[in-house]
């Protein structure tokens, strides 16, 4: 049961990670879309456990194998259901809330189910236990495997149909398992399930503020490693391997611990948030003694101390919640899955759109910690009134000393610029965090930190959005400028081109597209903190944000071109990093694929390229992906051995302000024999992150050169 349950924890969150990024790619990741997908499969499970907690039968190792079949069936079926449902579904959260239910609700029951019938077998709250930290270890293989191993190894659907085996596999050993219940189950129909009612809040508290801080320590992550899927799969994976150290734990303590468990979760949250100050200190440190490749490990241990021990405590509320039920076990687990179920899915609900942005990181991590202490109190103030006093004492003294959250430790993104320093010392790290610039703006956002500084030398404004720097009044304007004017003159056609500009940024680039005639302009921005920052930086961008041709949309550009069916003249696409989780979808076959649907037959296509920090074989695999869609492409050097422009046109006119590097011929020539870049096997996605640090832009204009063709 043990192997059972650690491989189906394994396949659930394989699963679950494959269908999040294949119902980002229908719907967009704009919005609620994400949370309410990830809503609705949690509340499957909730509702998965409930039925399983109800099911009674001689054999509940044969229905177990019954539910694994039928999750690994519904793993094989799933590209087809997708697409048969997900057309009739786009526009909002509501929207994606009903492409979810059918899609993801199914074999969410059937896994939730899982280990409340298998419950029936174990009969003891803490071989229960067990199984709930196996099945969580499987959870964290499942993770880090699918992230590492499985997805850049064998892509989206071949990470898919492994899950897939997993689940048969485990089905058919099940339904032959020499496994004889007969004379457990068989006295157990009259007999209820009776679980406390404050037992059932404190664990519907735990889940709520456990799920709220995933959502928090991801956007750590993503603040101190980058927002690669490695920095995500990283604090899932400590996260889950916390809850099932925990679980372990709180089979061997008393249940009269409950309420102290309770209370030590939302200190050690606090104890934790401690130590963000200095997490970047700790990243230079782990460069200085283990040199390149050190990034992912090192952020993994500094996150680790940065949960300091709280999802470990969540494992053990599970633990010791399960002993205070009577009754059927089964019915107890479920009882006690669905509770922190249910909180679950309203962190996730809460957390993202409305905490994070209205409380930032800092204070939505002490109001969640909060709520432990205010639940365990709850309790322990029934039994020893001066020790809960003396606790909730010590808590607002242990919160008003916690120090200040410090904006420019992260908003610098010392990840992304490690490899440039010769000196790691503190005090090298304190002076490039601290001095030279002074903090316009900081949003931790819906879906990502921004914030906006400026020189105090040279009064340059520049824009990072998760500690990198995307736009700036600097060293940036050549390709911010180019990117808007260069497709304008380049259609030439009249003065009123419907232009959609994807990323806004700065807004440079749409208000150098607006000069040179884009009329309608339309710019889709995925982040709604960027319109507030794109406003300071007025004095280059003409305040093209709130001019009445401009019509700015928070909402994801990829659903925009493959739900509407408007038609522009020229469409320039320039988001962030194809390294970057999310933004890695703006930089596929499909997607181009999807702009050259939307774009008129003569129209222009432009699309940003870094040659920075990227594989060579990497810019040519970008490069050949977008050739394979718009094969008339030249290619313009905006910033060499930085930045560059694929524009794709019938043909080039003349008096343009840079001329291209390469032609179409070069570019063909440049891209040849390397693997495109595919929604299904996205490689660099999962390969550039980990040459972030390494100085590729002289190798990529080598490479740039050597394709020209000499006359």
């Amino acid at each position: 049961l043990s192997i059972f349950m650690f491989c189906s924890g394994a396949a659930a969150l394989i699963l679950e990670m494959v269908w999040l990024r294949r119902l980002s790619l229908q719907l967009g990741s704009a919005g609620l879309s994400a949370t309410v997908t990830l809503a609705i499969y949690m509340g499957g499970l909730g509702i998965g456990a409930i039925v399983g907690g109800r099911v009674y039968s001689r054999h509940p190792v044969r229905n177990y194998g019954v539910l694994e079949l039928f999750v690994g069936i519904w793993a094989l079926l799933f590209p087809w259901l997708l697409s048969a449902i997900g057309p009739k579904f786009y526009g909002n959260a509501g929207s994606s809330f009903f492409l979810s239910i059918p899609l993801l609700l199914p074999p969410a029951v059937a896994h939730g189910a899982t280990l409340p019938i298998v419950s029936t077998v174990v009969q003891r709250v803490d071989k229960l236990g067990w199984l709930y930290a196996m099945n969580t270890v499987g959870a964290v293989c499942g993770v880090l495997g699918s992230a590492f191993i499985l997805l850049p190894s064998f892509g989206v659907r071949g990470s898919e149909l492994t899950a897939m085996v997993c689940c048969v596999l485990v089905g058919f050993v099940s339904l032959i398992a020499p496994i004889d219940t007969h004379s457990q189950s068989s006295t157990r129909f009259d007999r209820g399930a009776h679980l406390p009612w404050n037992v059932c809040i404190l664990m519907t508290i735990t889940g709520l503020v456990s799920m709220s801080l995933e959502v928090v320590w991801s956007r750590l992550g993503a603040l101190l490693i980058g927002g690669s899927v490695y920095a995500f799969a990283i604090v899932l994976s400590v996260f889950l391997l916390g809850i099932a150290i925990g679980a372990h734990i709180g089979r061997k303590l008393d249940k009269d611990f409950l309420a102290h468990v309770t209370v030590a979760m939302g200190v050690c949250t606090v104890i934790g948030a401690y130590t963000w100050r200095w997490l970047p200190h700790g990243l230079a440190i782990g460069w200085d003694w283990f040199g390149d490749g050190s990034l992912l490990p090192v952020g993994a241990l500094l996150l680790s101390v940065a949960m300091a021990g709280a999802p470990v405590a969540s494992g053990a509320m599970f633990s010791l919640c399960l002993k205070h039920g009577n009754g059927d076990i089964n019915g107890v687990g479920a009882k006690v899955l669905l509770a922190n179920t249910i909180g679950g899915v309203v962190g996730v609900l809460l957390t993202g759109p409305l905490l994070m942005p209205s409380l930032g990181i800092v204070n939505t991590t002490l109001f969640l910690s909060s709520l432990c202490i205010i639940g365990g109190l709850s309790i322990l103030w029934s039994k020893d009134k001066r020790m809960a006093l003396g606790t909730l004492g010590g808590f607002v003294l242990l919160t008003t000393m916690l120090p200040k959250w410090d904006v420019a430790v992260y908003a610098t993104g010392l990840y992304n610029r490690i490899g440039e320093f010769v000196d790691l010392s503190p005090r090298a790290i304190e002076q490039f965090a601290h001095e030279g610039w002074e903090p316009r703006l900081y949003v931790d956002g819906h879906s990502a930190s921004i914030a906006v500084g400026q020189s105090t030398k040279t009064e340059n404004l520049w824009l990072s959005i998760n500690g990198k720097v995307d736009a700036s009044t600097g060293d940036d304007m050549p390709t911010q400028i180019l990117s808007g004017e260069l497709p304008l003159k380049i259609h030439s056609k009249d003065n009123q081109v419907n232009t959609l500009v994807v990323g806004l940024a700065s807004g440079v680039t749409a208000n150098e597209a607006r000069k040179y005639g884009a009329q309608p302009l339309t710019v889709v921005e995925l982040e709604p903190s960027i319109v507030d920052a794109a406003r300071l930086f007025e004095r280059v961008n003409d305040g093209v944000v709130d001019h009445p041709n401009s019509i700015v949309r928070v909402a994801d550009a990829r659903a925009v071109l493959q739900h509407e069916e408007r038609i522009y003249d020229v469409i320039i696409s320039e988001p962030s990093n194809p390294w970057i989780t999310g933004v890695s979808n703006l930089f596929t076959v499909e997607y181009w694929e999807l702009g050259r649907r939307r774009l008129h037959e003569e129209g222009v296509f432009c699309q940003w390229v870094q040659l920075y920090a990227l594989p060579p074989d990497g810019m040519r695999s970008l490069i050949a992906s977008y050739l394979s869609v718009f094969p008339n492409t030249w290619l313009f050097e905006t910033i060499p051995g930085s930045d560059a422009l694929l524009i794709s046109a019938p043909e080039l006119p003349t008096g343009l302000p840079i001329e291209p590097t390469l032609g179409p011929d070069e570019l063909q020539k440049l891209a040849e024999g390397v693997v495109l870049n595919t929604d299904d096997k996205p490689w660099i996605e999962f390969e550039a992150p980990k040459w972030v640090n390494r100085p590729t832009g002289r190798m990529n204009r080598a490479l740039i050169e050597s394709a020209k063709i000499v006359e």
